[in-house]
Formats: C-alpha cells, structure tokens, sequence
C-alpha cells in the first residue's frame, strides 16, 4: 500500500530492483566483507601479486553486490583505479566454447577492436585459449575477471585460469551457489581465500528490503507490506535479499501507482512470486473444512471478513481472542481457554495463519486471557479466497 508523502529523498528509480548489477548507496550488513575484499585487492594491486577469491552462498544472498561494491570503491578511491579492468562473466548453463566466446568478446569491449565472430565460432578451444592469453597480455594495469555460478563451469577448463591468472598477476573472484556439484568439490583447494556468506537475520532483512524500496519508489511503501515480504521469505524461502527484490519487481506496477490498492491484490501478487507447493492449497482447506465443527467454520468466516474489512496484512493476538469471542456468541458456544488455543495451533499448522518472526519472544506474554505465543499473525491465503471457501460450505 502507498502512504503519500513528501517527495522521497532516496529515490534513484525502478533500476534499484531491476538492474542486476545495481549497487546501492550503503551495503548493508556486510561492512566486513566488503572491507575485507576491498583490502586483499587493494594489496594485491599495490604488491604485483594475484589472489583467486571465492565467494560461496545460495543464489540472492549478495555475493555480487559485495564485489561490485568493492570493485566500484576500488575505481572511485584507489590511487590506481584507471588502471583496473573488471571483466565479469555468467558461466550458468554455458558450454566451454560460450564461456570463452563470450570472454573474449568481454575483453574487445575494453580494447576496442573490431571483433570478427564468424571467424572464431568453429575455432578449436585451443585456439580459443591462444587468443584469450593473447588480449590478456595487450592489458596495462590490473585486470580482474569474475566468473559467477562456476558449479557449471567444467573444472579442467577453471582451473586452467586460475593457474593462468598465478602465472601472469590476474586476479579471480568467482561464487559459487551453496549445493556444490560433486564435480566442483576438487575446485575448492585452488582458491586462495574461501568466503561463505551467512543468512541474514529477520531484522536484517527486513532492513535491506526496506531501503531497496525507498530506493525504488519516489513514495513511502507501507512498513507492513514490508515485513509481510519479510515474513513469507522466511516461512516459504530462506532469508536472503534476492527473493524479495523479486518480490518488490513483481509488486512494481501496483506500487508505482499513486492510487491507493486494496491488500488483497497484493497479497495475491506476492504469494504467486513463491513455490505454490509450499503453500496451502484448496484442496487442503477444503478438507479442514469438511472435518471442522460449526464453530471452527464460523471462526474462518470472521477471519477472512477481518481481513477484508481491515485491509492489514496482519491480525493482533486481541483481534483473534475478539474473532472468538464473537464467534462462540453466535452459535452460543461456552468459551474456552483450551479451545481457542487449539483453533490457532491448528491454523497454525495447517498454514492459514503463520506467527509473524517480528513478535515471537515468549509463551503467554502478550494474553493472560488466552495464552498464545505470538502477538501478531498473518495470512498465507487469499482472504477473498478463504471467504469464498467459507460460503461455499455454508451454501
């Protein structure tokens, strides 16, 4: 949802989440890895020595943005930054003959040759490696290659560049996604220095995505959309920045709008941008559904009705002991400590209603009423969805 304000002072535009090589103005949380990176290169360039660097952690976890970040402070604040030459390269899904194509035609771009492919799309990777070894040496000053996703790269091949790069002072950083192929294993005793970058923690995400969307959009994005993001990362994915800029890309049209947009779209959005297998489905409600008593029926109803009617991503432990309330009252039904807190363990591990991770911190601290271990809640389905289930059984 969009909260009008004075104009965003942070706005750069959509290319904070669309641009793959963005850097933002403050890497956060990684200040170590960043000064760390950017000292060992510093000294190498000053000293005339190479270094193969490997960076290790699951696909969005910020592997690129700390070297692009290194790389850029290198350019802007190195007393050697016009010398640095950065070429980078994807080696997901390519063959032999496409990396070293697409290497070579990297390096032409700094050399500004004419670059004839015809004559070199049948050539021998020996011929291929010639010519590679060959523009490497009309380079002055220090080039370092990045190689990404190198687990499918051929490991004979990579570990002629690393060896290539110790003969001739270049340097490599490459990364490489957590679940490592059996036959990149031997790989890891040719690097130098072997960095593995850790999750981040709910606040930390939380954090990083919120900057990410003041960059993105010259409005404020409402704080709870945020951590609704935040949440499902955790609950559906691993806690990594990656997924929910994906998230935030597919949420681009509806929050660039000026006009103010119902949750429930939202919600939808961002659920479609997570596995569908991890989530709920019809046909498991249906089947609670079917087995649930009258006042477990009646409870749903007011819960989705809540949603609907409230327009929040998330729903207050006193919001449910009121939803109970006012559920028992209606088929006259004797309330109950136990019953209550068995229609939200329930929810609860069936899915419809998850515990959010920015309130869990003790049993029975937030209700002396009705004990339950979290203050806030939020929902892993569709309420329009939910609604339609709920009358569906009724009718």
């Amino acid at each position: 949802m969009i909260t009008q304000t004075k104009v965003n002072e942070y706005y750069i535009g959509p290319k904070a989440i669309f641009d793959q090589n963005f850097i933002p103005p403050k890497v956060l949380y990684r200040e170590k890895e960043t000064k760390s990176l950017y000292s060992l290169l510093k000294d190498a360039f000053s000293d005339g020595f190479s270094l193969n660097i490997l960076y290790q952690g699951i696909q969005g976890i910020g592997k690129k943005v700390i070297i692009n970040k290194v790389i850029k402070d290198l350019y802007e604040f190195n007393y050697e930054s016009s010398q640095i030459h950065k070429i980078t390269i994807n080696c997901s899904e390519k063959s032999v003959e496409e990396i070293m194509i697409s290497l070579l035609s990297e390096i032409n771009s700094f050399q500004n040759v004419n670059f004839a492919y015809k004559t070199i799309l049948n050539s021998k990777i020996s011929d291929l490696w010639n010519l590679f070894k060959l523009k490497c040496k009309k380079f002055q000053g220090n080039l370092i290659f990045i190689f990404n996703n190198i687990e499918d790269i051929k490991p004979e091949l990579f570990r002629k560049f690393l060896q290539y790069g110790k003969e001739t002072n270049i340097n490599f950083i490459s990364t490489i996604n957590k679940v490592i192929k059996p036959t990149t294993l031997d790989l890891l005793a040719e690097f130098d220095i072997k960095k593995k970058l850790n999750y981040f923690s709910y606040k930390e995400l939380f954090d990083i995505l919120s900057q990410r969307a003041r960059l993105t959009f010259s409005h404020q994005i409402d704080r709870n959309l945020i951590e609704f993001i935040t949440d499902l990362i955790f609950e559906q994915y691993v806690p990594v920045p990656g997924k929910g800029i994906d998230v935030l890309k597919g949420l681009y049209s509806v929050l660039n709008q000026s006009t103010k947009r119902d949750n429930k779209e939202i919600i939808s959005i961002v659920q479609n941008q997570f596995d569908a297998s991890h989530l709920i489905d019809e046909f498991n409600i249906l089947s609670f559904f079917s087995e649930a008593d009258l006042l477990n029926i009646i409870f749903l109803d007011n819960l989705s009705n809540f949603f609907l009617s409230s327009n929040n991503y998330y729903i207050t432990s006193d919001d449910l002991i009121d939803i109970y309330e006012i559920s028992c009252e209606s088929v006259g039904y004797e309330k109950s400590t136990e019953e209550f807190s068995s229609i939200i363990t329930t929810l609860t591990n069936i899915g419809i209603l998850n515990k959010s991770q920015r309130s869990l911190s003790g049993l029975n601290q937030y209700s002396s009423k009705y004990p339950i271990d979290s203050n806030n809640f939020f929902i892993t389905i569709n309420p329009t969805q939910l609604k339609a289930i709920a009358d569906s059984i009724f009718n």
